[in-house]
């Protein structure tokens, strides 16, 4: 009985293709996009879950009170770590982090490698990290020794045991040209589901022993530029022992504040590992993190389109049962039993949904490469046996709701009921269906209405004016390497030769991710002493000009005025617009001749300059003092003539091989490094975009089956119209309108929605577009369009057809 069955139902999916093939296609697109959406947000919920320890592991972080500003940062002071273990018995131990960039030497190799991790021996206690080779007690205590990760001793050593041999790494030593690090061990590479990541492990004690007498001495509590993490002993309550904190700075920070006659305090705060990646915005995050708020919307996207799917199947299914009512009828008529009518009706559900179940897993499989690509993160449904166990679940509800209804619903008729027909002309059954297309369509609107939102503001932060020139400027990154340091006079004299470089300057750091920040004292404008700090960038006398900066009041930084120059005591400043407002004078000009100190060199402020942005537009442009360099930098900026892009670069390449042939070039463009700054954005929008067309693209299925099915319903009807003079185009607009209400009241239901959702959104953002009325215009627009594109195809088709064929049918 089974076997005829699945015969009957393949063979009536096989008859009626155009209902199949929408009702799979429909479905297997929908289940796709969530397994997809769902693999994503799994991936982005992991984040440092593997460690074994997460519940119990806490990051020190710290929210700075000052007269000016209040802010949140990530980072801390050496000491911090240490005291901590000392003074409270629930930490059961501690791990500090300093991340950087550097040139890694082997003979004459050499690359420039980012993520080297200097960190304590205690990692590997704290975090669930271990090695393939070497002692985990001992292969971090010793000053300059180095862990490799296992793509980085191959990369290095080839097939040949790495420990024992060393790698010389310009970072933190006082040569200039690098010194040997010990190799003494190897590990895994780092997991990509963490909010650090990194290819080299070296020693903390490697800071410690290349300049002891700073992070020894009181000073080190106040060089907030360091990770620290706690491991918490089993059961300690971490909210009652961040209530003990304000006691940890009164003991140890309040005497240093009241020493240096420092205003303001510093408040400690236990951030949750695992609550870092998706919940953290603080300053200098040690990587670009997430958002939860994406989370929410993916997830809410996700349900919205498996909503959308079983919605489409099930208007279908039910379209399609009404018109094999009379099928039924037949069936009753010649004996069929209620069970027999239950049983197929299911058993042809399960067929049709199995099939698209099966189908999705195929379309999973063709797009992964794409979607790894666009996310990259390398996630695969095979490798989530509990997402396909749910697709399938959802799979299977869907076919027994769509199936039983026509098995009891329609199968309780009365044959005489049917086979007259009454039943497809129910109004209960219309309304619901009305009702469904409603839901389809408010969803759809609510997509498109995201997709003009989020892509306006995506194109607001990519062409905003940042308050400087980004174009054409080509960044040299030269990480302490003395040789440069001492010649980039001549080095610049003779890039500059020829007009293919249009300008050069150095400084302390490019402008994207932040900057640091240091303590100042000034004077406000009723001469009250103001003490607090701000972000500072160090910089030569060309970079104004360089950069396209322009000067609002007073004078530039320049080498006719000998006080520019930083000494050990002194130092003259610019300022930007926003410092000038947060120190409370009235302008630009009342600024000039302030006296200005930062970390104790004495100064006046001799110039304003406009606001330009140092960090992505998630931040707003705060206080800033620019002063001239001392004889280290880490940046070269240079201004091309992007008329000749190549040549400009091969240019700098030769001069630089001229000046510094042992020293490696590593280079940038500048812009390119502020686009990656919105890379979670950027793959946001696109992933968003894509699933929000697919979600499209599934309503208009749906739509498309129930216009054949009002289309096939009402044949009899068009040809009595036809017969008596009526138009094509007012068969058409007759078939449509019904259709496009339901669209329109869609639109209406669905924008104070999306005006919600995405107001939510932007929030995220200090600097952003605002939602304005046509984007809730052009989104109706498009859902009526889309809508009129699909029911014109069956309707002009019903009206184009001969009305004696039409009627004979009938």
């Amino acid at each position: 009985m089974l076997t005829n069955y699945l015969k009957i139902a393949l063979r009536t999916l096989n008859k009626n293709r155009v209902y199949t093939l929408l009702n799979i296609g429909g479905l297997a697109t929908g289940l796709t996009c969530f397994a997809l959406i769902t693999l994503w947000i799994s991936s982005e919920w992991s984040y440092d879950r593997f460690n074994e320890k997460a519940d119990r592991i806490y990051r020190v972080a710290l929210t700075i009170i000052n007269e000016t500003e209040t802010f949140d940062q990530a980072v801390s002071s050496v000491p911090i770590g240490p005291n901590l273990k000392n003074d409270y018995p629930e930490i059961e131990n501690y791990v500090r982090f300093d991340q950087n960039d550097a040139i890694v030497k082997n003979g004459t190799q050499q690359f420039f490698e980012e993520g080297i991790l200097l960190t304590d021996p205690s990692f590997f206690d704290v975090f669930s990290y271990h090695l393939t080779q070497g002692n985990p007690k001992t292969a971090l205590r010793d000053p300059y020794s180095l862990v490799l990760t296992e793509s980085m001793a191959k990369k290095y050593f080839g097939n040949q045991n790495p420990i024992g041999q060393s790698l010389t790494i310009l970072l933190h030593d006082s040569t200039g040209r690098g010194l040997p690090y010990k190799i003494t061990g190897v590990m895994p590479d780092a997991p990509k589901n963490a909010h650090f990541t990194f290819n080299f492990l070296a020693s903390f004690e490697t800071l410690i022993a290349s300049d002891r007498r700073q992070f020894m001495s009181s000073d080190a509590w106040g060089d907030n530029s360091y990770y620290t993490y706690v491991l918490l002993k089993p059961g300690v309550d971490a909210k009652a022992l961040e209530g003990k904190l304000p006691q940890f700075y009164e003991k140890h920070i309040a005497p240093i504040m009241r020493k240096y006659n420092v205003s303001g305090r510093t408040d400690y705060t236990l951030q949750p590992l695992t609550d870092i990646y998706l919940s953290s915005h603080r300053r200098y995050e040690i990587n670009p993190t997430s958002s939860l708020n994406n989370l929410y919307i993916f997830g809410t996207v996700g349900l919205l389109i498996l909503l959308l799917a079983g919605i489409n199947y099930m208007n279908l299914a039910t379209a399609r049962s009404v018109q094999r009512a009379k099928e039924v009828g037949v069936k009753k008529v010649i004996g069929a039993l209620k069970s027999q009518l239950v049983s197929q009706y299911l058993i042809e559900a399960f067929v049709l949904v199995i099939i698209s179940f099966l189908l999705a897993l195929g379309f999973c499989q063709l797009i992964q490469p794409i979607f790894q690509l666009l996310t990259g993160k390398a996630i695969s449904v095979t490798d989530s046996p509990g997402l396909v166990g749910f697709m399938l679940g959802i799979s299977l509800l869907l076919g027994l709701l769509s199936g039983l209804y026509p098995a009891f619903v329609i199968s309780s008729y009365k044959p005489t009921t049917v086979l007259k027909g009454s039943f497809s002309t129910s109004a209960k059954g219309n309304w619901l269906r009305q009702s469904l297309v409603v839901l389809q369509f408010t969803i759809t609107v609510i997509l498109l209405i995201g997709i003009l939102v989020i892509n306006n503001q995506m194109s607001f932060m990519q062409h905003k004016d940042l308050g400087y020139t980004k174009d054409a400027l080509l960044t040299l990154n030269i990480n302490g390497d003395r040789q440069v340091e001492s010649n980039i006079e001549a080095f610049k004299n003779d890039v500059l030769a020829t007009g293919l470089v249009k300008g050069m300057t150095t400084s302390n750091s490019i402008l994207v991710g932040g900057l640091g920040n240091n303590g100042i004292n000034t004077i406000d404008h009723q001469g009250k002493k103001v003490s607090t700090s701000m972000y500072r960038l160090a910089i030569d006398y060309d970079y104004l000009n360089v950069m396209g900066i322009k000067l609002l009041a007073g004078r530039n930084l320049s080498r006719e005025f000998p006080t520019d120059a930083r000494t050990d005591t002194t130092q003259n400043y610019l300022l930007n617009e926003s410092a000038v407002k947060a120190l409370g004078w009235k302008s630009p000009d009342q600024a000039i001749g302030k006296p200005f100190a930062m970390s104790g060199r004495q100064g006046t402020v001799v110039g304003v300059v406009n606001d330009f942005h140092f960090n992505s537009l998630q931040h707003k442009v705060e206080p800033l003092a620019m002063l001239v360099r001392g004889g280290s930098f880490a940046r070269i900026i240079l201004k091309l003539d992007m008329q000749h892009p190549q040549e400009s670069i091969a240019w700098v390449e030769s001069q630089w091989k001229k000046h510094f042939p042992t020293s490696y070039l590593e280079y940038n463009f500048l812009d390119k490094k502020l686009n990656e700054q919105y890379q979670a954005e950027s793959q946001f929008a696109t992933l968003f975009f894509y699933f929000s067309l697919l979600s499209v693209l599934i309503a208009c299925l749906g739509l498309y089956g129930l216009t054949a099915f009002a289309t096939q319903q009402r044949t009899k009807e068009i040809g009595v119209r036809k017969v008596l003079g009526a138009s094509v185009g007012s068969i058409v607009a007759l078939l449509s309108q019904d259709f496009l209400k339901l669209v329109l009241i869609a639109t209406f239901i669905a924008s104070p929605i999306a005006w919600y959702a995405m107001s939510q959104w932007l929030s995220g953002f200090a600097y952003k577009i605002d939602i304005e009325w046509w984007m809730f215009a052009l989104a109706g627009i498009l859902a009526i369009g889309v809508a009129l594109l699909t029911v014109s195809f069956q309707s002009i088709k019903a009206a184009l057809m001969n009305p004696v064929k039409s009627l004979r049918s009938e």
